[in-house]
């Protein structure tokens, strides 16, 4: 029994690990060349619209956090370069790309400059553990304000955007929503840098 709850409460330090992580790669707002992998998302092309009704991005007014239906369509009439990251709540997957998030975090990119949507999706999440998410979620979103919170309860963005389950998805969005990098698992170190250079190139 101590042993589970030793677990259960490494999964929840790790996750909270990783919004931290990405939360603070992009900053507050102030006054198609590379490639993809293991995915359905086509470069150049916009990606298959996601409409999430079980779940949504999270809300938080007066304290009272709600989930609101999400659709990718958004990122077609966005006018910013997007970063969108597609992962698992799950123990392994939340640490597969903290060397990317770090990197960004390094650049204080404004969200003016870089926009982006964190995507959870829950297809392989303790039951006792999706409450505590969502709650962590909610918070990350009182402190950073204009980063997008989605959680996808039935994890749509498996079969609509061919990703896989247990896994860490980086996708980089032009203003026009146009896929430029979609990677769904770690990124080597050539591609953190890679990615990186990408990013800056679309925002100067």
């Amino acid at each position: 029994m101590k042993s589970a709850r030793l677990s259960y409460l490494a999964h929840i330090v790790t996750f909270a690990m990783l919004f931290q992580s990405a939360a603070f790669a992009v900053q507050p707002s102030r006054a198609g060349k590379n490639g993809k992998e293991d995915c359905l998302l086509e470069l150049g092309q916009a990606a298959p619209v996601l409409d999430i009704k079980s779940g949504g991005e999270i809300s938080v007014k007066d304290n009272r956090v709600t989930e609101i239906p999400w659709s990718s369509r958004s990122f077609e009439s966005n006018g910013k370069v997007q970063l969108v990251q597609y992962v698992s709540a799950n123990l392994g997957a939340v640490r597969q790309n903290k060397p990317f998030n770090d990197a960004l975090k390094k650049r204080r990119y404004s969200s003016e400059q870089l926009e982006t949507t964190i995507i959870v999706h829950m297809a392989d999440t303790m039951s006792l553990v999706k409450g505590l998410v969502v709650d962590k979620m909610a918070k990350n979103k009182v402190k950073h304000e204009t980063i997008h919170f989605v959680i996808d309860k039935n994890a749509v963005g498996l079969q609509r955007w061919g990703m896989k389950n247990k896994s860490y998805a980086v996708i980089i969005l032009d203003a026009n929503g146009k896929v430029l990098f979609a990677k769904d698992g770690p990124l080597s170190a050539r591609e953190v840098e890679s990615t990186i250079q990408l990013i800056e190139q679309q925002i100067i």
